[in-house]
């Protein structure tokens, strides 16, 4: 007697034999709409929003750290100073090259030389005062210090 009161369902309840719900009301069918017009939606606010970024022109680059000075090579055959690497005859071969002299004047003007192995410094000096003309107080200090500097790099000093 007991049995009976389980397996009859309450007035107004749809129920099937085995406790399965009846979804002939057609709620799952709203909610899988709702699914796929949500997922239609994003998908389109995605596209706007990768068309808006498209659509962007891209600034120019800004350096990462404008204070920091960047190491700029000087090229191959330009050696900074017009009468140097353009002449007619190529120069002879001096030796391997040591390091590039610059020096910079009164006026702000930068005269660089490469300086080989082979090179004296009096010969350095005067290729220096060719292009920037230097007193002779001036013109023996740096005679010194290119013979200070040839000396270091060819390990005699």
């Amino acid at each position: 007697m007991e049995a009976a009161p389980a397996t009859a369902a309450a007035p107004g309840w749809r129920c099937r034999p085995g406790g399965r719900l009846d979804m002939s009301h057609g709620f799952v069918r709203h909610i899988r709409r709702n699914q796929l017009a949500r997922d239609a939606y994003d998908r389109a606010v995605r596209q706007a929003r990768g068309r808006a970024r498209t659509r962007l022109t891209p600034g120019p680059a800004r350096p990462r750290r404008p204070d920091q000075q960047v190491y700029r090579p000087h090229r191959g055959g330009d050696a900074g100073s017009p009468a140097e690497g353009s002449g007619a005859a190529p120069e002879p071969a001096r030796g391997p090259r040591l390091f590039c002299l610059e020096y910079e004047g009164d006026d702000g003007r930068v005269t660089a030389v490469i300086v080989h192995q082979g090179d004296s410094a009096e010969e350095v000096t005067r290729r220096v005062c060719a292009h920037s003309p230097l007193e002779p107080p001036l013109r023996r200090a740096l005679c010194q210090r290119v013979q200070d500097e040839l000396s270091k790099r060819r390990g005699t000093g």
